[in-house]
């Protein structure tokens, strides 16, 4: 994005500045992969009028590229809310011939109201059409509360309640903390994961962007197995939590049961996709491996009873997370970046997604080797021809419960690292992005909402895009354990949300004591060499931080403490705990970069019941010693 705010052309970028500084070429091999997947034509002609445009804070200009000038140039909107204006002369200027066309531009008089309205263009007969996100040019400034705690769903379990892993419990711990005054629980994203065949439970790879995870759905009585340690087991969960639910719809009322049935019925794409959970189930094979039409999108009729289970546990789960929204805390949600490739998703709306390459990460001193995370990328000229409306519906759907979003890899505004198949993630081409238009998208749903929206900056990111969120009012991240690299610790701006690490770094007791170097060249990823190297300089960060904070290097439970002080009593918007570091936990909820067979990753169980949490020694004073921070020092 230029200094206007223009988009850049959507392209490939074939050479990148990478975290150490070092230029990267992409192969032309590569690249040619690239260009053949997006799918681009050099010598297509321009569009008349692109099929999305932004009017900044209600003004709407529009850029036409015609054959000749036009004698006759008029418009007329049809409003989201479904009413029509007049057509009305749009007023032009900038006119001038590139490459025998027209270039102009045309200024509608008023100023249009939020929304993603459709503008229909009359150029001497011919009718053109564009979507127009009238947005915000930066989002509204909103105050969350001070501080929050972050919990893992999955993790969490309770005797008293004889229930483990589900939105109810979500609800108490939020009451418990919000108790102490905290007034932010944060989690991983709530989406639906694929949990039968095919099987894929990581938070990041949903099924699907628009509907909640019905294994945390509770359903009195059902999936407690008795025991609060040990790792979820996904499938035995699932499989116990469908049957629950299954009786439970056929116990429930006829009058309730079509009460279920008409909020159903007014969602289409909520039908669509219990259609697809219930033939997924019967099937059990990914969707490119249905019959046809199945395959193409069109499901049999008579799934009966099955689909209205699933669309009978999306009502229970968003009545239940609207209870937890009520619970006086401000929910804070992930938005992945991408969906599973077999999900409902990539099924329904396949021709927004990419076939042939995979999104991922660049080489990093987090991942020598780059990563690649195995989804395919949308498709950034196809996604403009609705409007974006994929990408708002799936913001829509988190703000009805969050009121802070985070967005996961948020250069993907910008531009997102493309790997052709079969090329290793070392390989990987930047893919530009129209980016104006997707902050459009973004800043829409979000000032509707009232909401705070969080990019999640971390990596290779460039400078130019931490402007523009700092520019369009969107908040960044602050983790102490990446900050303490640098030899002097740089305070948290007012516009982050700052915590001491993240779902995807080591707990600080770990981190503190260098165990996941130790896990890590256990595991296979570091070498003897390498983990030598990072024990070393891992001595050398935890020192200068416990200099200065003013701490032992030696005692892990001073240095949380002062760490915690730190950051509440700094200027950061937000302060994020993670619950388990109040205790000392040592093992991680994620490796990346690992399997299933290197590490249970997004299933271990808290160590503590959710009524234990206040009995725990240090807890409750360490919390205390937060919220006093954040009274004092804000």
């Amino acid at each position: 994005m230029d200094g206007d705010g223009n988009p850049r052309p959507v392209g490939v970028q074939r050479a990148y500045w990478d975290a150490s500084g070092r230029l990267r070429r992409a192969s032309p091999e590569a690249v040619r992969a690239v260009v053949e997947a997006l799918g681009l034509e050099p010598g297509a002609p321009p569009r008349p009028v692109e099929p999305t445009v932004v009017a900044w804070d209600g003004r709407w200009e529009v850029s036409l590229k015609l054959p000749a000038a036009p004698q006759a140039l008029s418009s007329w909107l049809l409003l989201e809310d479904g009413t029509e204006s007049a057509a009305r002369p749009l007023c032009l200027r900038g006119v001038r011939r590139v490459a025998g066309r027209v270039e102009l531009r045309g200024t509608y008089p008023q100023r249009l109201p939020p929304g993603a309205h459709r503008a229909v263009l009359e150029v001497d007969g011919q009718i053109l059409e564009t979507t127009v996100l009238s947005a915000p040019r930066r989002l509204p400034p909103v105050r969350p509360p001070g501080w929050g705690v972050w919990v893992p769903v999955y993790g969490l379990w309770s005797r008293e309640f004889q229930a483990q892993a589900d939105y109810v419990l979500l609800r108490r711990a939020a009451e418990w903390l919000h108790a102490r005054g905290a007034g932010v629980l944060g989690t991983l994203p709530l989406f639906p994961s694929l949990l039968q065949e095919p099987f894929e439970p990581s938070p990041y790879l949903p099924a699907s962007r628009l509907f909640w995870n019905e294994l945390f759905v509770h359903v009195p009585g059902n999936g407690w197995d008795g025991s609060g340690q040990g790792l979820l087991d996904y499938r035995a969960a699932f499989e116990a939590k469908r049957t629950g639910l299954r009786q439970s719809w056929t116990d429930l009322p006829e009058a309730v049961k079509e009460h279920v049935r008409t909020w159903a019925r007014r969602q289409p794409q909520l039908l669509q996709y219990a259609a697809f959970r219930a033939y997924l189930e019967d099937q059990g094979r990914p969707w490119r491996a249905w019959p046809e039409p199945a395959r193409s999108g069109q499901l049999p009729e008579d799934l009966g009873e099955a689909a209205e289970v699933y669309a009978y546990a999306q009502w229970l789960a968003s009545a239940q997370l609207a209870d937890v929204a009520g619970s006086g805390m401000w929910l804070y949600l992930d938005l992945p970046l991408g969906v599973h490739p077999d999900g409902f998703d990539a099924w329904r709306f396949r021709e927004q997604f990419v076939q042939g390459v995979s999104v991922g990460a660049p080489p990093d001193p987090f991942a020598a080797s780059g990563q690649d995370w195995s989804f395919s990328p949308l498709h950034p000229l196809r996604a403009r021809e609705d409007g974006y409306a994929y990408l708002r519906a799936c913001l829509a759907h988190l703000f009805r419960v969050a009121r802070m979003v985070r967005l996961d890899h948020v250069m993907a505004l910008h531009r997102l690292y493309w790997i052709p198949r079969g090329f290793p993630a070392t390989e990987g081409v930047y893919v530009r992005y129209p980016a104006e238009e997707l902050y459009a998208a973004v800043l829409l749903e979000a000032s509707r909402a009232g909401a705070v929206v969080v990019g999640e900056d971390l990596g290779t990111v460039p400078p130019s895009v931490r402007r523009e969120l700092d520019r369009r009012g969107l908040w960044r991240m602050y983790v102490l354990v990446f900050e303490a690299e640098s030899p002097t610790l740089r305070e948290p701006p007012p516009n982050t949300v700052a915590s001491l690490g993240t779902h995807d770094t080591p707990t600080f007791a770990a981190f503190w004591a260098g165990l996941d170097v130790d896990d890590g060249h256990r595991m296979g990823l570091l070498s003897r060499e390498q983990a030598d190297a990072a024990r070393l300089r891992r001595q050398q960060v935890v020192g200068s931080l416990a200099r200065q904070l003013g701490v032992p290097a030696g005692s892990a439970e001073c240095a949380l403490r002062a760490a915690l002080r730190w950051l509440a009593e700094s200027t950061a918007g937000c302060v994020l705990v993670h619950l388990e570091d109040l205790w000392g936990e040592v093992l991680a909820h994620n490796v990346p970069g690992t399997t299933a067979d290197q590490h249970p990753n997004w299933r271990r169980r808290v160590r503590y019941a959710v009524e234990d949490w206040g009995r725990v020694q240090g807890v409750e004073e360490l919390l205390r010693v937060v919220a006093h921070g954040r009274r004092t020092g804000r």
